[in-house]
């Protein structure tokens, strides 16, 4: 029934269904450089598309509130994208983005920086 009614509200209000092809489109929409590595971000994040954070609460990247260390929670996948660019990539002044992800910890995994590139290769 949720699925539903989330479909209906999608559908009413015109937005995009969460498909590769869509999100490469609203990461560039949004302005977002180096969309296909953001790309390759979001889907490692969401596995897919398939976490309960991504599912939920609409968050591809799993941004957290620093404040209360709580995911944001989102009404759309759309939303997810800009407060991407407005709370992560605002910060990026230059230089090797792969690398400045890693220095700002942005991922607590070590190979993070390793798997968004072998995800870019498959894209």
């Amino acid at each position: 029934m949720q699925n539903t009614i989330k479909n209906k509200n999608q559908a009413e209000n015109n937005l995009p269904e969460l498909t590769i092809p869509n999100l490469y489109k609203e990461i560039i929409r949004n302005g977002v450089i180096y969309p296909k590595m953001v790309l390759a971000q979001a889907i490692l994040e969401t596995r897919w598309f398939r976490s309960s954070v991504c599912r939920n609460k609409y968050n591809l990247f799993e941004l957290t509130n620093p404040h209360t260390g709580k995911y944001y929670e989102f009404n759309h996948s759309t939303e997810s994208v800009r407060a991407y660019f407005t709370k992560v990539q605002y910060k990026y002044k230059g230089g090797n983005y792969l690398l400045w992800l890693d220095e700002i910890g942005y991922a607590e995994n070590p190979n993070y920086i390793m798997i968004v590139v072998d995800i870019m290769r498959g894209l």
